[in-house]
């Protein structure tokens, strides 16, 4: 088993190539299917995002970097701080930032013919 220093709490580790391209160690334990980011964003969204426009309006943006350099400094942030509560789109935000800088999409390269 990996220590969790390993596993970075904004990105995952690259796959293996002898699982196939889109699967990981760490994302076939059913604990840990979820990105911690992904978990602890959602989270309070569910909690507390119920407003207008929570994923189409951003965030500020240097709350979505402060946000964001709390999860790559392998802490889980107290996202009931202030700022956050006063800035809910930063976490959005940071939940779509994730998304977009997946090294393959969500909707893989080989699904975008079915698309079509």
């Amino acid at each position: 088993s990996s220590s969790p220093a390993e596993f970075s709490l904004w990105h995952l580790p690259s796959p293996q190539p002898e699982l196939g391209p889109y699967q990981h160690p760490q994302l076939t334990k059913p604990c840990s299917s979820v990105p911690q980011v992904l978990k602890s964003c959602t989270e309070f969204i569910e909690k507390h995002g119920i407003v207008d426009g929570i994923y189409r309006l951003s965030g500020i943006a240097s709350n979505i970097q402060k946000l964001r350099h709390e999860f790559d400094s392998e802490q889980i942030p107290d996202l009931t701080k202030d700022i956050y509560i006063q800035d809910i789109h930063c976490v959005g935000s940071l939940c779509k930032l994730y998304f977009r800088e997946l090294p393959n999409p969500l909707l893989t390269y080989q699904l975008y013919e079915k698309f079509s």
